[in-house]
């Protein structure tokens, strides 16, 4: 019997890292994020670089029509790939979407079905990333992101925490929503540090006996490392005792 599994966190928590190095081993299937606004990252063979325009936006309609026509019979369907293993990813903000409320509800009903929990525990940097994000900076090795692009953002501290505070929320929210379902919890600090190690760990909780050596991170990190680099008002990071810490952390 296969597996069934989603992937849920905050952006800038490592998904894509993950659902990519999942997808290059032969066991598992992992679509992208099947309930935002547009849907993506369906694997079903399609390859978008070999395809003309037309066709990848006919073929963006076409999916999004269905997911939202019957969105429990879509995501339903998207897990039958006959993998061991198949899942998809989600913000924590696509679960609560009053319009998700029957997939989310189907999805608890499965037997067996599997959730992974993706966290990052520097808060700091993982607004960051998402502020150099929607500047049009880096992103990672597979979305084009260059890591001579060296944007620096300005850091609103107060909007940082009212950020952290939310993303709380709705982690605990989801945590709430599982009672006594499987759970795995990954950080994305872990998960960056020894993709393979984290991987493995993955692959055992799925219930996959995957042989390690063949797992390799599918991205690689772009952008600079060091906050300094990033950050145009990284001394009120230091300033203030609510960012001091993270600010030098990794």
């Amino acid at each position: 019997m296969s597996t069934k599994f989603i992937i849920v966190g905050a952006a800038r928590t490592g998904s894509t890292l993950l659902v990519r190095t999942l997808n290059s081993l032969d066991d598992v299937c992992c679509h992208g994020e099947l309930l935002a606004d547009l849907v993506r990252g369906y694997q079903d063979g399609f390859d978008p670089l070999e395809a003309s325009k037309s066709e990848r936006d006919e073929r963006a309609n076409r999916l999004l029509q269905q997911r939202n026509q019957n969105p429990a019979g879509f995501i339903l369907k998207a897990l039958s790939t006959g993998n061991p293993a198949t899942g998809f990813k989600a913000l924590y903000s696509d679960l609560s979407d009053p319009r998700w409320r029957d997939v989310t509800q189907s999805l608890l009903k499965l037997p067996d079905f599997k959730f992974i929990h993706l966290t990052r525990k520097n808060s700091l940097r993982r607004f960051v990333s998402e502020q150099i994000l929607q500047s049009g900076g880096p992103n990672h090795s597979g979305a084009g992101g260059k890591s001579e692009n060296r944007i620096k953002v300005h850091i609103d501290i107060d909007a940082y925490l009212r950020n952290t505070a939310a993303v709380e929320a709705e982690g605990s929210q989801f945590i709430s929503l599982l009672a006594k379902k499987e759970l795995l919890n990954i950080s994305y600090e872990q998960l960056s540090a020894d993709t393979t190690a984290t991987v493995t760990a993955v692959c055992q909780f799925l219930g996959l006996d995957t042989d390690s050596s063949a797992i390799k991170p599918a991205l690689k990190k772009v952008g600079a490392a060091d906050l300094r680099d990033s950050v145009s008002n990284y001394q009120d990071l230091l300033d203030n005792p609510a960012t001091r810490e993270l600010a030098l952390g990794n």
